[in-house]
Order: C-alpha cells, then structure tokens, then sequence
C-alpha cells in the first residue's frame, strides 16, 4: 500500500485524502489561528520552541520560563528526548514547528486506525467513515485549542504501534513502542497498560493456551515500559534536576510524594481511591461535576465500546489515574490536552467491536450512529462545559471571535516585538513567549532577572500568574526601583529597556 506510486495511491484513496484535507483545514484554524492571534502560552508552547530553539543551535535547554525562577534542564521537567527530532523542520517552519507537527501526528494517527479496521474488515465499504469518528473527538479539539504537547504525538503514534503488532511486524513494533517512550516520560507507563490490554483482547482462553508466547514478547515489553517509566521518574529526572525541577509527582500529594507511596495509598485505601473518580477532591463549589463530565463525554463519543471491550478500558488505566486522582482540576474534566488518550483507544474498541459482528449493515449502522454522537457531543461541549478554565475564544472556530484578536492591533504588536533584538534576556508575559523565544533567557513575567527587555501585553490577554489589577504596580515598581525606562506604550503594548548602566 505504501510502495503505490503517488498518482495510483491518491486515486485509490481520494475520498480518505479529501477527509484528510478537510480536517487539516479545520484543525489549522483552531491551532494556527490561535498562534496567530496571540492566543498560545509561555506554558507551554513558549516553553517547547524555547527548547527547540536550543536544540536547533547545538545547546543544551534550561527551563527559564520556570514561574519558580530556576532554570532546570529542559529534560528534568519533561523528559522527551523526541524534540530532537523536531530540530530540521524548525529551520523551516520556525514558531509554528510544533503546531503543523502535532496536526500532521493526529492525521497521521487516524490513517493507523483506518489501516487496523481495513486489516480488521478488509471488505467493509464503509471503513472511511472511522477517520471521521476519530479525527471528530473532543480530545483533539480540546488538545488543538491548547498549544503543543508531546503526549499528543504520542497519542498518534499508537494506532501505528497496535497495526504492526497485528501484522505481527515486530521490527516496526519496536521501532515505534521507541518513538513513544522519547515522548514523555509518563508515556511508557500507559505503554505497559496498553500491552496488558493487547493480551487481554486475545481473551482468557486464548492467554491460557498460548500463555508461553506472550511471556516472549507482549510481557517482555509491558516490563520494559515499566521499567523505563520507573527508572526516567525515580532516577534519570531527579539526577537532572539537581533539585530546582517541577516535581511532575506532587499534583498527586494527597496520595503520596512518590510513585511507591501513591501505588501503596490506593492500596490501603482503595474505596477512598474509587470515589476520586467520581467526585471531586476539592471544596470549591466550581470543581463540582467535572469529573461527571468527562464520563459522560467518553460514553457519548464512543466509550460504550470500551465496556463491550474490556481489554482497551484496560489500556485507559493509567490514563484516568493521572487525570482524576490529581489535585489540579484543570486535568479533571475535557479541556486541554489532558484527554488525547482517549480518542485512538476508543476508536481501537470501536473497531474491534466492529470486526466482531456478523453483518455489514449492523457494522454501518453502528458506525454511523457512533460518528454523529462524536460529532454532536463535540459541538456541544464547543458552546458549554463544565471544565474549569475554558475559552470559548480558544476553541470553538464556529465562532467569529475566533478568527480575530479583539481590540488588539495585531500588526502594531508584531512589528514592535520584532525589533527586539535576538538573544538577549527579556521578560514576556505569557501570550508572548511562544513568539519571542529566540534567545537563551527567556523569562515569564513577572520573573526578571538579568532580563534587559520587558515586553507586556496590559490588559488584552492573560496577565497570569499576576492579577490584572497588580500589573501596574509591578511596572512602576520596574520603572522607580530597577531604572527601566518605556521603549514603546502603545496599543495595549508595553516594552520597558533596562538601562546599560544597570545592566
């Protein structure tokens, strides 16, 4: 299939690539319009061309935009050596590297699926209809509308990683369980959860005659991934730190400050653990029904199946432990990057319940009911959710607002911004940084340092983690103590200099 010339290939698939192309078009205008629109974050998209940045010029990273105000090694807060791989198309692509890499991933994830259900059911006429069921999901939508991440990529590396194990292509299994561990660090974990599952899906009956062949391969490579996931944590990240790392464990603190104590806190207290599922963890009324949420919209959009397979809610384990049993509501519900797990495993479980049924005409009639749920359920929570911290400026591209930046002038903002000079220390707020990253220092405001440009935008975007009310304050704090003078205060634009006898 892949070996077709380009001609024969895009006749034989002409409407699959058509879907493709639409969702291509429909995920730049969330993405892209929003990098444009100076609607991506210091944390974290800020933070990823920073150190691709970095990397592209032959330097070790140092996590600058820390809100602590160290600097730890890039790898110590988010180990994810696959950013190196990034480093060619920076050259090309530059600040919009990583959001035309993360929608070409999605893409890329959603032909794996169509390939497993043509492998699965290779006479099903209907097989396109799962790119739309997949390239629909909420998940995406919300992760799109969220700058960059690397357990997106991850994401969409799996269905490829389950098509070449049903190939029983082991070479490319490999070759892609390896992508997958360089994404981040607590991918390997949900990697050993999902080759339980791929043991489970054969059913008990086949583990118990054939248990000697799994314990060859598909166990071999559930420890590895343990192993990997244990050893980056507890081991390779602390050494990097040299303790002035974010400590990824510490949003689970009401279970433990280690992996060991988390896994022996839900053991002790399993009841207590089953009820964080459910309910929230906090006493903030606005934390209320977050979590009900996100288990709504899973069943809606297809997670029905994973009852009906069991084996792949296997696979989604880990993913619902690190989402409900954190203390930061922000992970809980739909929102964010959080949930981009859930949209190839759930897909996976649709397919296997496909490939199981007798009938063509009850596999299209599931298919499509499934798919108009995916997409009714996404355009709905698009107007309203419950999700702490949602936009709808950010996510629904039905939307005007969307496509402008309100009373910002853009055009004044970056032609100012580009006059800052390359490389040397500034200090941004947030909706900057993604934009100004070229430099070693890189600093989220109000951290300052040796920084010697200040670069502000006042009242238009996001002032985090500063109240808007108390911007002013620090700037004229800036100006009276530090000797910063205005460079420009125009447009809701704010660009101090620090003089170069304060230097």
């Amino acid at each position: 299939m892949i070996l077709q010339k380009p001609g024969n290939f895009l006749k034989r698939y002409r409407t699959e690539m058509l879907i493709l192309l639409f969702f291509f078009i429909l995920y730049s205008a969330i993405s892209l319009v929003n990098h444009y629109n100076l609607r991506t974050a210091a944390l974290d998209l800020g933070m990823f061309n920073h150190a691709l940045y970095s990397f592209a010029h032959g330097k070790m990273n140092y996590f600058t935009l820390d809100l602590s105000g160290n600097s730890p090694n890039y790898f110590a807060d988010h180990f994810s050596p696959i950013t190196l791989l990034y480093v060619p198309f920076y050259y090309i692509f530059g600040s919009w590297t990583l959001l035309i890499i993360q929608i070409v991933s999605i893409l890329f994830g959603a032909w794996g699926c169509y390939l497993i259900l043509k492998l699965k059911i290779p006479h099903f006429k209907y097989a396109k209809i799962i790119l739309i069921f997949f390239l629909f999901q909420w998940g995406i939508i919300s992760a799109l509308a969220f700058d960059f991440h690397n357990n997106v990529v991850a994401a969409m590396l799996v269905p490829w990683l389950i098509y070449y194990y049903l190939k029983d292509e082991r070479w490319k299994v490999l070759f892609f369980l390896g992508l997958i561990l360089i994404t981040k660090e607590n991918v390997a974990l949900w990697m050993s959860f999902v080759f339980l599952g791929l043991i489970l899906s054969k059913g008990f009956k086949e583990l118990k005659n054939n248990y000697k062949n799994y314990l060859k391969w598909e166990v071999p490579l559930l420890l590895i991934c343990f192993l990997y996931f244990y050893l980056v944590v507890s081991v390779v990240m602390p050494y990097l730190s040299q303790g002035q790392a974010v400590n990824q464990i510490a949003r689970f603190g009401q279970l433990g400050d280690s992996v060991g104590e988390i896994i022996i806190s839900m053991l002790k207290h399993p009841i207590d653990t089953i009820k964080m599922f459910f309910a929230s963890n906090s006493k903030d009324p606005v934390s209320f029904g977050i979590k009900m949420e996100l288990h709504r919209v899973v069943l809606i959009s297809g997670g029905f199946a994973l009852f009906l397979r069991p084996a792949y809610l296997v696979m989604l384990i880990p993913i619902y432990l690190q989402k409900l049993l954190s203390d930061n509501m922000a992970m809980w519900g739909i929102n964010g990057q959080y949930s981009i797990e859930f949209t190839p495993i759930i897909t996976l479980a649709m397919i296997d319940l496909l490939s199981r049924m007798n009938e063509d005409k009850w596999r299209k009639i599931l298919l499509y009911f499934s798919t108009f749920f995916v997409i009714a359920i996404s355009f709905i929570t698009l107007r309203e959710r419950k999700s702490f911290w949602y936009d709808y400026t950010v996510h629904d591209f039905t939307r005007k607002a969307h496509y402008t930046s309100g009373d910002l002038d853009l055009k004044f903002v970056y032609q100012e911004i580009n006059k800052i000079p390359d490389k040397v220390p500034i200090s941004v707020t947030s909706c900057l940084a993604p934009h100004l990253f070229k430099r070693d220092k890189l600093y989220h405001f109000p951290i300052i340092k040796d920084a010697e440009y200040v670069v502000l935008i006042k009242t238009l975007r996001s002032t985090y983690p500063i109240p808007s009310e108390d911007l002013e304050k620090h700037i004229d704090q800036l100006k009276q103590n530090d000797g910063f003078k205005v460079v420009v205060d125009k447009n809701d634009l704010l660009i101090l200099k620090r003089p170069s006898n304060k230097q």
